[in-house]
């Protein structure tokens, strides 16, 4: 696999209609495929909105739900990353990330850092995710994905681009926090930054999508962007509006970054782990 096209779909979602949000996917997904692109990505939660609160349950569905067959059916054409509130075969309730492709679906990511600060309070409605790794796709080669809080932890990224991920995605449900001062809003800067630094240390394309949209009292910004292995932007898209992007992802520019700079090739994983190893030994009571 020498390219791949990508195509960012920033979208606002309907709270709490999965049915109006599919058909908003489905339409996105068939207009990829007409367009030629390899695989498409939604935000965090694009099935379902973000502010379900107490209806996570009702709304939660396991990845083989038979109202999920339209992606699945479509996937035979193109991979779709997108995001659902899911029920696991013992009944947990996630934020999750599902990967559509070759007509199967894959629960792919558990939302691992659930905020519960300011305005945030996913830990009263879903459960953890307690696992970080990498997958194949056939459009994508080997891919990680996190969500929106699990990036402000650079453990997420780290494991996942040292499972062999080239493409860390991040599907984000980010809203914009008030503060002084003139310019882009400081968390959208505090996002760019977060993306640059990881796509140059890792030598890894990372693609963000946030989602656009009003929501209850949460204003989503959008910004959706794709940063090169080099550390620098491919392509980012508008602030607060719904904005379809298309960005090829030359797997060559990955090789040619870690010839480049052998920073993350030299990283010493076993020292990290021994490290590791002894802070939790030493915290223990």
């Amino acid at each position: 696999m020498l390219t791949a096209k990508l195509r960012l779909a920033q979208i606002d979602c309907t709270l709490a209609n999965f049915d109006e949000n599919l058909a908003q996917h489905c339409s996105l997904v068939e207009q990829a495929i007409r367009d030629g692109v390899n695989a498409i990505a939604f935000p965090e939660l694009s099935l379902t909105g973000y502010n379900v609160q107490d209806a996570a349950q009702d709304i939660a569905m396991h990845i083989e739900d038979v109202r999920l067959a339209p992606l699945r059916l479509l996937s035979k054409k193109i991979c779709i990353i997108c995001g659902c509130i899911e029920l696991s075969d013992d009944y947990g309730v996630y934020n999750a990330a599902f990967m559509f492709e070759e007509g199967i679906g894959r629960s792919i990511h558990r939302k691992i850092y659930l905020p519960t600060y300011g305005m945030f309070e996913e830990l009263r409605y879903f459960s953890a995710g307690q696992q970080i790794k990498a997958i194949d796709s056939k459009k994508l080669g080997r891919i990680g994905v996190a969500i929106c809080e699990d990036f402000w932890h650079v453990s997420v990224p780290y494991l996942l681009a040292h499972q062999g991920a080239k493409v860390l995605f991040v599907l984000m449900s980010s809203p914009l926090r008030m503060a002084p001062g003139n310019g882009n809003p400081a968390i959208v800067t505090q996002w760019q930054t977060i993306a640059t630094t990881y796509a140059f240390l890792f030598s890894s394309y990372v693609a963000c999508i946030n989602r656009v949209g009003n929501e209850d009292s949460f204003t989503y910004w959008g910004n959706s962007s794709v940063t090169g292995p080099d550390g620098n932007l491919l392509g980012c898209s508008p602030l607060f509006k719904p904005h379809i992007s298309d960005t090829i992802l030359n797997f060559a520019d990955i090789k040619r970054a870690r010839l480049n700079s052998s920073h993350f090739l030299d990283e010493d994983l076993r020292l990290i782990a021994a490290e590791l190893n002894d802070i939790i030994t030493m915290s223990r009571p």
